[in-house]
């Protein structure tokens, strides 16, 4: 999905961003929050989902570690 760099950044940037959101385990949620490219999720629980920019700012191999376990959260 598309949202304004703004909702993430709080920069006043209106710049649109690629972002997926993902499920997580509640206890890696602050840890996770810390690498750059991730966030708390737009529009979700931020305990139980983040939201993940697709902009090279992540591995694909980091990226696809955390669809896997998104998908064995919400199975």
């Amino acid at each position: 999905m598309n949202v304004k760099r703004t909702v993430l950044h709080k920069d006043g940037t209106p710049d649109l961003l690629d972002v997926m959101n993902l499920k997580i385990r509640p206890q890696e949620a602050e840890q996770l929050h810390r690498i750059p490219g991730i966030y708390p999720a737009y529009h979700m629980n931020h305990r139980l989902w983040i939201s993940v920019v697709l902009d090279d700012s992540l591995a694909d191999e980091a990226i696809l570690a955390l669809i896997k376990t998104s998908y064995l959260l919400t199975e």
